[in-house]
């Protein structure tokens, strides 16, 4: 038997996990638990999720979400968790996901999250200052 999707979401996922969570799908009101989690508006959470707003709040208030955008929420919230890590504060990661870096052409990191190569160029960013490597 596998726990609840929620159960998941405050450790990191191994591939497998992510996958079958991705599948069951999440429960609706996870869209706005990620929201809070990166602190971005409504809004910025129906662009990362490539849906508009009025979607976005329909499938908040809907018993379980679809696999492709639980598998972008989880996603979402493995960044997260490896974000405030890297910055050992919640608060200074998500400072840290709108400001503009020359490294990504004057983009921030959350510019990019509406897209899988986007989180992953992010995810890379992280481990690089998480070892120390700014160049």
């Amino acid at each position: 038997m596998t726990a609840p999707a929620s159960l998941y979401l405050v450790s990191p996922l191994t591939p497998l996990q992510l996958i079958d969570q991705s599948r069951q799908g999440l429960v609706g009101t996870e869209a706005g638990r990620v929201a809070g989690l990166l602190a971005v508006s409504d809004k910025e959470m129906a662009r990362l999720l490539n849906q508009s707003v009025a979607t976005f709040h329909r499938q908040a208030k809907v018993g379980r979400l679809d696999p492709v955008t639980s598998e972008r929420l989880l996603i979402l919230d493995q960044l997260t968790i490896y974000g405030a890590s890297v910055f050992q504060d919640a608060g200074k990661f998500t400072r840290w996901l709108r400001r503009p870096l020359q490294l990504l052409e004057n983009s921030s990191p959350l510019d990019l999250l509406d897209s899988s190569t986007g989180i992953q160029l992010v995810e890379a960013i992280l481990g690089r200052i998480e070892y120390g490597v700014f160049s």
